[in-house]
């Protein structure tokens, strides 16, 4: 058995997988992410040389006041005292005196350098040219981080929404192809919800395109940058980052924890709330409205507990690293000053310093934030991966050939679990070209019959026939292409009446699913509508009586055509006056198809060629309903506590019909 941190490890290779195909695209937009980051750190260095350009102008005004308090004059001075002195002495020549001028101005030359230990003099025009340098540089480099980054996010959001959107469309491709036994414990809600947390795949692709890597570079970068500046700084901002990692740890490991309880608690309210709005009407008939919002109150105080608890110990490890790096930025910041009053270290070094110090703490952060992310996509993808990890129905490839459809069932055992045996030993044979009946008492194993006709399970031992074709090593998608069932639980789509009818055939023309439909004995509800076939039908057929939505699904075989029709129940919600009309359908489809029909109702098997009936999962007996009332065995009690009912049918095929047209 796979222990977790395999199972965390398969995770993360399946991401991986999913990245792979696009890897060219992923790496482009990791380069151009990194661009961004790159330019970004160049901002202290600029910062710095501002200050110390400005900090030069009180440089020099220090160094002016020293002279003038020495008595030392400065070279503008000297300059317009000889110039007094030449207009004084007329005498003198004034080419002379030019010379001299000229030997005491400054000669021109470049400025002179800052250094880690000392500030260099500016003028005031030299510090606003830098000024004006800066604010240029500053603009430039925002203005090119922001492009690269905003090239980079719109590449990864089509990327990561290409790859998210593909496994959404392949989870959910690999959900409907598993068998109907997975779904028989499971709420459809829950499924629902674990395909949807396909969504964090989009998460997971952000996280590693745009912050992982540029963060790493960043701090990478910055760090590097520190140390070449000042050793001793960049080792006290680095002293605190130790326990910022262990806090940072520990806050991922916590949150991580009991991730997959919290999610089973948002499963559960999501299967609440469907459950609940799919069975609206019995909701309502019942009076539950109260009841069920209760239900759900207590389903959900738990789930926004976990949260609020979550959340509380998230916040306590957020303050803690905020701490952190507010007491390193203290400490940077007081023995930068420090070694600046020492005339070690200059007043643009140490604002460069706090600065890097924001950058440097900053990736550790979000790096921190992003793994307990990352911990949750990855617990939440997890889900979704295991909807993978179920096995689909087996494809065989083989695909089944009609020719008659003559059907054998050959000592077929079958459960749904080990400790009960539905099916024993089941022998039947039934003809094509015929309508034969499944009779018998609830649980006798009719349904599970056709359930493993159409593959939806696979016999425990036995084999299943077709034409003499072995079900067991066909396609299951080839077997129910040509086999129709309708079933009381069939579903009605949200969608059109047209829609819904030619949901197994779309390719059905207008004309075949009106023939169908009329077929089905919808023409009195078709008038009723306004819309007539184009007439919207809400989720599970919302809208529609039990009746229509039973002869929706019938009109929906029809205009399939099957060449194995299956019947389970399906007239159990029509008046006898539809169901009549469904009979002389069947009577015509019976001609080039095999017809099986499943029923309590006496009149809709009293016609049928071949009867079986079962109990217990075995054949109790069989022949024609005829020879059968004459045996006197359990069909004839069937067909004799019917016939004293024979008087009711009329008056509600009356009543029905009544009700029909005073609707319409």
């Amino acid at each position: 058995m796979p222990t977790e941190s395999d199972l965390k490890k398969n995770v993360w290779k399946s991401i991986f997988r999913l990245i792979q195909p696009h890897k060219k695209r992923f790496t482009a937009v990791v380069i151009i992410g990194l661009l961004s980051t790159g330019v970004g750190l160049l901002e202290p260095l600029i910062y710095r040389e501002a200050v110390n350009d400005v900090a030069g102008l009180f440089v020099k005004q220090a160094k002016d006041d020293v002279r003038h308090e020495l008595g030392v004059a400065t070279d503008d001075d000297a300059v317009n005292n000889l110039i007094e002195k030449g207009i004084a002495d007329v005498e003198k020549d004034a080419d002379a005196i030019g010379k001299e001028i000229e030997q005491i101005k400054p000669k021109p030359k470049h400025k002179e350098p800052h250094t880690t230990t000392h500030v260099a003099s500016r003028t005031p025009n030299q510090a606003l040219q830098t000024l004006l340098w800066a604010v240029g540089l500053l603009f430039l480099i925002n203005l090119i981080g922001y492009i690269f980054w905003l090239i980079a996010n719109n590449m990864n959001v089509k990327l990561s929404c290409y790859i998210e959107q593909r496994f959404i469309q392949s989870t959910f491709s690999h959900v409907l192809q598993l068998p109907l036994s997975f779904f028989g414990k499971r709420s459809s809600a829950a499924v629902a919800k674990q395909i949807d947390q396909s969504e964090e795949v989009s998460a997971i692709v952000n996280a590693f395109s745009q912050d992982i890597l540029p963060e790493v570079i960043g701090l990478i970068g910055t760090l590097a940058i520190m140390l070449t500046q000042n050793v001793t700084l960049t080792l006290i901002a680095f002293a605190i980052i130790p326990f910022y990692i262990i806090i940072a740890w520990r806050s991922a490991r916590k949150l991580e924890s009991g991730l997959s309880v919290y999610y089973d608690r948002w499963e559960d309210v999501s299967a609440h709330i469907q459950d609940a709005l799919t069975g609206i009407k019995t909701v309502k008939l019942s009076g539950a409205e109260i009841r069920e919002t209760e239900n759900l109150k207590k389903v959900s105080d738990g789930a926004y507990l976990d949260y609020i608890v979550r959340n509380r110990r998230s916040n306590k490890y957020v303050f803690a690293e905020g701490m952190l790096t507010h007491l390193s930025s203290a400490l940077v910041l007081g023995y930068g000053g420090y070694l600046t009053l020492q005339h070690r270290l200059t007043p643009g070094d140490v604002v460069m310093f706090v600065a890097y110090l924001d950058r440097l703490y900053s990736p550790i952060d979000s790096l921190a934030s992003l793994w307990v992310n990352l911990k949750q996509n990855v617990a939440s993808i997890a889900r979704a991966f295991r909807l993978l990890d179920s096995t689909t129905e087996p494809k065989q490839g083989k695909e089944l050939k009609l020719k008659t459809g003559r059907i054998e069932f050959k000592n077929v055992h079958f459960g749904y679990n080990a400790e009960r045996e539905i099916l024993k030993g089941l022998n039947i044979t039934i003809e094509p070209g015929k309508i034969t009946a499944l009779v018998g008492t609830s649980g006798a194993g009719k349904t599970t019959t056709v359930d493993l006709l159409m593959k939806l399970y696979e016999p425990t031992s036995g084999e299943i026939l077709v034409d003499g074709q072995n079900l067991a090593i066909c396609d299951a998608s080839s077997v129910r292409k040509q086999i129709g069932i309708v079933a009381t639980d069939g579903a009605v789509f949200r969608g059109t009446l047209a829609d819904n009818i030619r949901y197994k055939r779309p390719d059905a023309t207008d004309a075949e699913v009106m023939k169908a439909a009329k077929a089905a004995g919808m023409k009195t509800t078709l008038e009723r509508l306004p819309n007539g076939l184009q007439t919207p039908v809400g989720e599970n057929g919302m809208g529609l009586s039990v009746g229509e939505r039973q002869r929706i699904q019938i009109a929906r075989i029809l205009v399939a055509k099957p060449r194995i029709l299956i019947l389970d129940e399906a007239t159990a919600n029509l008046d006898y006056a539809t169901e009549a009309e469904i009979k002389k359908t069947i009577t015509e489809v019976r001609k080039k198809n095999t017809v099986i029909i499943i029923a309590h109702r006496y009149s809709m098997v009293h016609d049928a060629d071949h009867v079986i009936v079962l109990s217990a999962g075995e054949v109790l007996e069989e022949g024609s309903p005829a020879q059968l009332v004459e045996k006197g065995g359990w069909f004839a009690d069937f067909a004799k506590a019917v016939d004293e009912e024979t008087e009711e049918p009329e008056e509600e095929v009356e009543e029905d019909t009544l009700d029909e047209e005073t609707e319409e």
